[in-house]
Formats: C-alpha cells, structure tokens, sequence
C-alpha cells in the first residue's frame, strides 16, 4: 500500500493544497512555503488520534487589529492510498470501502484504493473516516438486539464472541458501532459517503495503513548515545530483552537472586543489612519515638534487576564519543538507525507486510556534496515497494531525474499569507515524450546534474551552451546589487549543450509546467544549425519567450566568432567591460532586458 494524494487543508500556512506521492516524492520551494508542514501532516495522519494544538490551525493577520487570528476551526487530511492487497475486501471494517483505479500500463499494482480522512475540530476529539458505498443491515439482521439474536440469524459466532462479552444481553447504543465491523451483517448501495469510525474501531484501520517515520531537520547524537531517549539505546535495550527472556543462564539468574534476596532479609538480626537497620532506627526512634523505617529489597523481577548499561561510541578515523562526530555524519547514521528500527519493530509485531512512509526534512543539510550523493542515491535505493521517501529539500542534487522509481515533484509557492503546491509526475511525464527526444534527454539528464536546478526557481533561461552561460554571468555581475540579487533569486541559467537538445528540453519542461525562455542563435546560412529553429519555435511554443541572436552570440558583441576555445575566448572578452552596466554592450543589454523582463532594463 502506498500515499498516492493527500489533500491538506488548514494545516499551518498550507489553507488548501494537494500534495502526490511517488516512491520518491520531494517538497520544493522557497523557504517557509509550508513544506515541512506537509511532513507533519503525514505524521498526523498515520499516527494515534490526537488532538492538535492550536498553534498549527491555519491563521491571518487581522489588518485593523494587526493580531494573528485562528481562521480555521478544523484541520482536514483527506487521503488516497493505492495499491492496496487485493485481500482487502476482507479486513474488518473494509467491506465496501475499496474502490478501483485506472492502472498504469506495467505498474504491477493491484489497481485497489481506499480513501481516508481525519477532521481534527479545533478543541474537540479527532473525527476518523473512509469512504464507502452506503450500507444497510441485511434483512435477515434487522430484528436483531443481542449478539445471540445475530448468531441465530446466521453470522458468525466467533466474531461476536471476539467483540462482545454477554451474548444474550441486547447490544448498548454506545457499543453499536462495533457491529460495523461485521461486514456479513450488511449490503452495499451504490452512492458514496463518508463514514466515521470504521471498522467499529479506528485501530483497525490505523493498523492497516503505512507506518510513518519521521526525520526531522535537527536529529543529533542523542539519538544514539542517550540510552534512555535515544533510538539506539531503546533497540540495544529491548533487543537485550528478548535475549535474556530466552537465557538459560537469566533462569538461573533468578535462582541466585532468590538468595540474594534472603542476604538482604532486614528482619534477619544476623545479616549485614538487618544490623544496618536495627541500628538506624534506633537512632529514629531516639528523636522521633515509636517511629521506624521499613525496607524490603525486591529482586523478584530480574527485568528489574537485571538492567544493562551500554557505552555507546563512534567511529571514523578514531573512536569517539558521538558528540564528538560530524553533524552530517551523526544525522545519517540516525536515519539509518531510525529506519533500521522502524522495519525491526515491525518485523516484531508480525507485520512486516505494512508498508513504511520515510519523511525525511532536507537530508543534504550537514553533508558534503560527495555525501549527499551518497545519501541521495540510498533515499532512490529505499524507495519501492515497501517503502515510500519523502523529502523536503533545497538542494538539486537530492534530485536525480533518471532514476527508475517512480518519482514526484511538488513545488511550492507562497504568495503572501497563501501557499499553493503544484504537482508533476516527473516519470510519467518523461516516458511522454517522443522517442527520441527521451533518449536523448535521458542521457543528457544522467551528465548533467545541474539541470534539476529548473525546479527551484521561478524562471528559467535555457541557452545552448558554455559560451552563453559565461556571457550571460559575466553581464549579470555589472547589475547594481539590488537587481542582482533578484536574479538570481528568480532565475536559473541552464545549459541545453547543444541546439538540437534545445527541442527535448522545451518539451520537457512544458511537461512539468516549468517557466521558461530560450536564448538560441539564429545561425542563418549555417548547413546542420539553421534547421533547427523552427522546431524550437514549434518545441517552446510561443515565440515571445524566444530570443534569437543574429547570427550567433559573437555577432552580437562584435568580435569573430573563433574556431575553437569558443568559451575561453567570450571570457578574455568580457573582461575588456569595465565594472558597470553601462560597460556591458548595448546590444547584450537589450538581449538582457528581454530575457530578464521586469528585472532589468537597457539603459540604467
């Protein structure tokens, strides 16, 4: 079973948005956009149901009072979980809560869903829900008050024993609920809604769905050496449990202890521990008469006697205290502990078929890029089946767009008190391109990291190659400061490598709803380059977002185009400029002032 949609409203900033899930699925944006709400909306979801401070109730400005003001008295998070076992219709509580799904060609899943919902009423107790054709008591069950009556009428006596302790006593109001998860008792109609409590008992459905695990941006090293708090410590101690819960010699532990227990007898006038006694309450009674301390020791329990304490320490080139390691390293080894963890305790309970949701808050913080792509091809390596990754990131290198698991970009945006999140099936959209646009737009996708820069900004300006890039750059550092700093806030250069890739990446792009123009020479007279600027033009499909250098970007700043050394020789170039806007040729500026429009004008 996976997280398909989750549709989140009221929930901090995040008034009404709808977020999708891949294997892979990443949050981007600005920063305070709402995407680490969407983790804890996650977290909310799948946990037990409790109520929700009013902090995270989605609040505004009063303008006349200037105070921030809750204006939503409920938190919704409706959710759809797809590919769920086909064994679902008979889990108790399913019955007619089971919808199916368009497949998607070579998928494999199973084409089953369900719909989830929890309502969290400001100060009032959680509401939990799953849509469902309408039901109504079989006729045969109609009459029926008591268990037995149901027994007699034909359903299960097994089950009504497992739920109800008298079954000759007519079934109280407030325990009619249970019934609902006796699916024989009822028939299905053809109309939706939605039903609160289902399964009689909101556990039952709670326990069917994915378990989340959350990592949060500040996990640090008490998780690991803290053994009472700690993830490490929780684990190395219950793991020590079921070892010593299976110990011949923790048997013969609690012989020996039985003994020690008699050593320790304080009415025993002889032992240690009764002369200690006998003469501290002598002194007691002395000042306070016919008073008297009692101790008794208990070692009855060896769990309780029997306690271990583990020196926990790490290593890389020396071993150390964790406090002592890296932040990068300390916050990957918890997210492998963490996880490790999740899947053992499952394993534990016997539930090692429910899926895992990972919600991970921007893994790359702390660590060096060679170990970011490390963790990032592990978050790829994870995602599947059994295992959902979510991350919130700012990073594109977390993004690696070739990768084979299905994967999904949720960009958001804030305009001011409003965030909105706008969704793309990054997967989907690619095996949509034309076949030989895909293949060469895979492999550009696979050597040229960089390019998944054009999900996080507003605008991207998409140029054939080095020689632009560096034109571009260089101009971009005559700006004043304040327009500078805009730029490159709102903007992304990136580099197609080549007119002809211009075409698949436009397509691209259009796919994923990514903003952006092209800066591409015109190359007129030109055999094997002139050719392709009408299918650019086709490709991006608005001739407004294309400008067009005649005949080439070294044309355009007066100097010969040379044969080779191309970028090297457009750099010796641009330092000829002086320091300011006015240095950079007139004709690149009006070039500038097209691409950048609303941020930069020709003349100063």
């Amino acid at each position: 079973m996976r997280l398909h949609k989750l549709k989140i409203e009221g929930l901090r900033r995040l008034q009404s948005v709808i977020v999708e899930f891949g294997d892979a699925s990443f949050c981007i944006g600005p920063n305070n956009a709402g995407k680490s709400s969407v983790l804890i909306a996650v977290e909310y979801l799948l946990s037990a149901n409790k109520r929700i401070s009013e902090a995270d109730y989605y609040s505004e400005v009063d303008e006349d009072t200037g105070e921030v003001k809750v204006v939503t008295d409920c938190i919704t998070l409706e959710a759809e979980f797809r590919n769920v076992p086909i064994e679902s219709n008979s889990w108790r509580g399913f019955k007619g809560r089971t919808f199916s799904y368009e497949l998607p060609e070579g998928s494999g899943e199973t084409g089953v869903s369900i719909h989830y919902r929890k309502r969290f009423p400001l100060g009032k107790d959680v509401i939990v829900e799953l849509k469902s054709k309408q039901r109504s008591i079989a006729t045969q069950f109609e009459k029926c008050k008591s268990p037995q009556d149901f027994i007699d009428a034909g359903a299960s006596e097994e089950v009504f024993k497992e739920l109800f302790s008298d079954l000759n006593k007519a079934i109280p109001a407030k325990e009619n609920i249970k019934l609902e998860a006796i699916d024989e008792l009822w028939e299905l109609g053809q109309e939706e809604e939605w039903f609160q409590n289902p399964g009689g008992i909101p556990g039952n459905v709670l326990s069917r769905l994915p378990t989340f695990l959350r990592i949060p941006a500040e996990a640090a090293s008490y998780e690991i050496d803290d053994p009472k708090k700690g993830v490490l410590g929780k684990t190395l101690t219950e793991l020590f449990e079921d070892v010593r819960d299976e110990s011949d010699n923790y048997k013969a532990a609690q012989k020996h202890l039985d003994e020690l227990t008699k050593e320790l007898d304080p009415t025993d006038e002889k032992s240690e521990f009764g002369k200690m006694m006998i003469e501290l309450n002598k002194v007691l009674s002395s000042v306070f008469p016919d008073s008297a301390l009692h101790a008794t020791a208990d070692l009855s329990d060896p769990k309780k006697a029997l306690v271990p304490s583990f020196e926990i320490a790490m290593s890389s080139n020396i071993q150390t205290p964790v406090s002592h390691q890296g932040t990068g390293m300390v916050r990957s080894a918890v997210f492998g502990m963490l996880r490790f963890r999740q899947r053992w305790l499952s394993q534990r309970d016997d539930n090692s078929d429910r899926s895992l949701i990972i919600g991970f808050e921007e893994p790359e913080i702390y660590l060096h890029p060679s170990a970011a792509n490390q963790m990032r091809d592990t978050i790829y390596e994870l995602s599947g089946r059994q295992s959902q990754i979510v991350a919130t990131t700012h990073s594109p290198y977390m993004i690696d767009l070739s990768r084979k698991p299905r994967q999904v970009l949720n960009r958001f945006r804030c305009d001011g008190a409003y965030t909105e999140s706008v969704a793309f099936n990054v997967s989907d959209e690619f095996i949509a391109l034309g076949e030989d646009d895909k293949t060469y737009v895979k492999m550009l996708l696979r050597i040229d990291d960089y390019i998944a820069r054009a999900f996080f900004t507003k605008t991207v300006i998409l140029v054939e190659g080095d020689t632009e890039d560096i034109v571009l750059r260089e101009a971009l550092k005559r700006l004043p400061s304040d327009k500078r700093a805009k730029i490159h806030s709102d903007f992304e250069v990136v580099k197609a490598r080549g007119k002809a890739s211009i075409i698949g990446i436009a397509k691209y792009f259009h796919a994923l709803s990514i903003n952006f123009r092209v800066m591409h020479d015109r190359d007129a007279g030109v055999d094997g380059a002139e050719k392709f600027n009408q299918p650019i033009l086709e490709a991006v499909g608005d001739a407004d977002k294309i400008v067009v250098l005649e005949e080439c970007v070294e044309d355009l700043l007066g100097y010969d185009a040379p044969s080779s050394e191309k970028p090297f020789k457009a750099y010796q170039f641009v330092n000829t400029w002086g320091d300011d806007w006015e240095d950079v040729p007139e004709n690149l500026r009006v070039v500038m002032a097209n691409l950048f429009r609303g941020y930069v004008e020709a003349e100063i």
